[in-house]
């Protein structure tokens, strides 16, 4: 028993010793990657939507998945969730392929302009090279510095994170808008081939990951051909900006014309003051 248990723990080292530490703060016994710990903030930021008294443009923001990313990064990190890495990477690059396949062509444009028009609220204005400013820091730059990270520590990535990323996303979608199209949100764009891109984005960043550690350069090229196929179709398509900015143009001018009614609504519902010498309601005729 002894010699077995040499050439176990030689071959396959830690199989025979005691299980990993716990991960900080882990709210379920014996969950190694605390997932319970997500879950929580997964439900915290889907009530995000019920609160009221919220800004627009801060309620807007706690409805992109971008937002709920960056969340989750910041968790990571205050409170040292190491083993989250693997799913944030390919949760990262999910994001940043969709965002990228969806809004190519300056169909970004149509988004900056909504985000414009909720910080003129404020008075605020938001230039062209700020919104692109914004887009790197939030999109671009966490799914590189995982990268680096996880390829730092040669920390390979299983698929299974893929399963998660995906369940995470669809119930985000489900939860925010009912449905996988999710231009009530932002504006009007290729919420097909973004899905698409989202979906091989999270399935082929473990094989890329896991070859650039091994250095075959056959299973990089392989993944990072299958991971920019959806943006290449979208960026190609010579007839894609024409439609979705004719789109974008119906949709703003569909939100004038609600945020009118409600506002015309709600002055038609409340009654103008009554004066001291105005008979009560239903009762003018006595004072002729």
């Amino acid at each position: 028993m002894p010699k077995l248990r040499r050439r176990l723990n030689t071959r396959w080292p830690g199989t025979m010793s005691a299980r990993p530490p716990p991960p900080p703060y882990q709210l379920v016994k014996g969950d190694q990657f605390n997932f319970a710990l997500g879950c929580l903030a997964a439900f915290v930021l889907g009530a995000c939507k019920e609160i009221r008294g919220l800004p627009p443009f801060l309620k807007l923001q706690l409805r992109t998945y971008t937002i709920w990313n960056l969340t989750f990064c910041a968790l990571r990190v205050a409170l040292k969730q190491r083993q989250w890495d693997p799913f944030l990477l390919l949760n990262s690059i999910g994001i940043v392929n969709g965002f990228r396949t969806a809004f190519c062509q300056g169909i970004d444009e149509n988004m900056r302009r909504k985000l414009e028009s909720q910080l003129a609220m404020s008075g605020l204005p938001f230039p062209r090279w700020q919104f692109l400013l914004s887009d790197h820091l939030v999109h671009t730059v966490p799914p590189v510095l995982l990268l680096s990270s996880v390829i730092r520590r040669k920390q390979r990535v299983h698929p299974i994170n893929a399963v998660y990323c995906m369940a995470i996303s669809t119930w985000f979608a489900f939860r925010q808008g009912a449905q996988l199209d999710s231009s009530d949100i932002y504006v009007p764009h290729p919420w097909k081939r973004a899905w698409l891109a989202i979906f091989t984005s999270m399935l082929c960043t473990p094989p890329l990951v896991n070859g650039i550690i091994e250095k075959d350069r056959r299973k990089v090229l392989l993944s990072l051909a299958l991971l920019l196929a959806p943006y290449l179709s979208a960026r190609l398509d010579p007839n894609l900006r024409q439609k979705y900015n004719f789109e974008a143009i119906i949709a703003r001018h569909q939100e004038r014309d609600e945020e009118q009614q409600s506002a015309g609504g709600a002055a038609a519902a409340k009654p103008l003051p009554r004066c001291m010498s105005s008979p009560p309601p239903g009762l003018a005729h006595l004072s002729q």
